[in-house]
């Protein structure tokens, strides 16, 4: 007998609810509004990032730049704000196609120049993280102005921080791109047959260049979300988050190798990880247990977005083990 659940977000929630009543049990601060709140808005970040960082996971590439390219644009959109004196509206958007600017970049020169996305975007990452050292003087910066800039970080709508509501419109939006629209289905088709999206017209390379596009753009949103929340910026702000957005990410059903992903199931899987975080620091569990049981949810996970649970099969290999 098998077991196919429908999607691959709903095996996802197959481990999310449990653990959530689970930790629910355990600690009964958990289950609050207040601290479900903090462990959304902690996640903020991953979530913008994770939005774009999809498309050149899905073409079969990766983007390693995230981190530095994120610090970068904080580093930026304070220069443009409060070094030469721009609205900050207008910084901002300097400050996006900027971003845009750098992931067009390296999608050139992996679509084109056909150097592997891995190399690309690793040299783009120590590239980016020296800039940034270079335009802040290797020096923190502080942003105390102007508060409406503040405001994107630090306030709040209807009582819920606004960082929440840029990481969901982010993530709905690419969800719906990836599943509804004709170049999420060309991005899927690029990287699950390249050979059969190009015998089927699509051409591989400006999927590539759009895919890492995207990936600078929401990069750079996410740096600017992040220098308004924390008020500062620095070359190293957002040192290795690109290693939590690919887990988030795989732990959510994208394939390590292409093909297929879900900007729904990355979210899932980034609140996943937080929770158990949330939840152990709330029972005061030492933190040398934490990876540990970390590593434990995220590997179900990892086996049940593998797609479907033979029964039979595992009842066969039992029974031929019985002495």
């Amino acid at each position: 007998m098998k077991i196919k659940p429908l999607t691959q977000d709903i095996r996802l929630l197959l481990v999310l609810v449990p653990l959530m009543a689970v930790l629910s049990i355990l600690s009964p601060r958990f289950l609050t509004l207040d601290n479900l709140t903090n462990v959304i808005w902690s996640v903020c970040l991953l979530g913008i990032l994770a939005s774009g960082a999809i498309y050149p996971r899905i073409t079969g590439g990766i983007d390693l730049s995230l981190g530095s390219m994120a610090a970068l644009s904080g580093i930026v959109v304070d220069m443009f704000m409060n070094r030469m004196g721009f609205h900050w509206i207008l910084a901002i958007v300097l400050t996006l196609v900027i971003g845009g600017m750098i992931g067009l970049f390296n999608g050139f020169i992996v679509a084109k120049i056909k150097v592997p996305a891995f190399v690309v975007t690793m040299a783009a990452k120590t590239y980016l993280y020296g800039v940034g050292l270079v335009v802040s003087q290797g020096a923190m910066l502080a942003i105390l102005k102007p508060k409406p800039f503040i405001a994107i970080g630090t306030g709040r709508f209807l009582g819920l921080p606004i960082p929440i509501y840029i990481m969901f419109a982010l993530a709905m939006t690419s969800q719906f791109i990836l599943k509804r629209s004709a170049f999420g289905r060309k991005v899927m088709a690029v990287g699950a047959n390249e050979v059969a999206a190009k015998l089927s017209g699509v051409d591989p390379d400006r999927i590539r260049l759009a895919a890492y596009t995207i990936s600078g753009v929401t990069s750079a949103i996410g740096g600017v979300v992040l220098a308004s929340l924390t008020q500062q910026v620095f070359a190293a702000a957002a040192s290795g988050v690109e290693l939590d957005v690919m887990t988030a990410l795989v732990i959510g059903g994208t394939s390590p190798i292409g093909g297929r992903g879900s900007v729904a199931g990355g979210l899932i899987g980034a609140i996943m990880v937080a929770f158990i975080v949330n939840g152990l620091n709330l029972m005061n569990v030492p933190a040398p247990f934490h990876p540990i049981v970390s590593g434990v949810v995220i590997l179900v996970a990892l086996v049940l977005n593998q797609g479907s649970i033979d029964l039979s099969r595992i009842s066969g290999w039992l029974r031929a083990r019985k002495p």
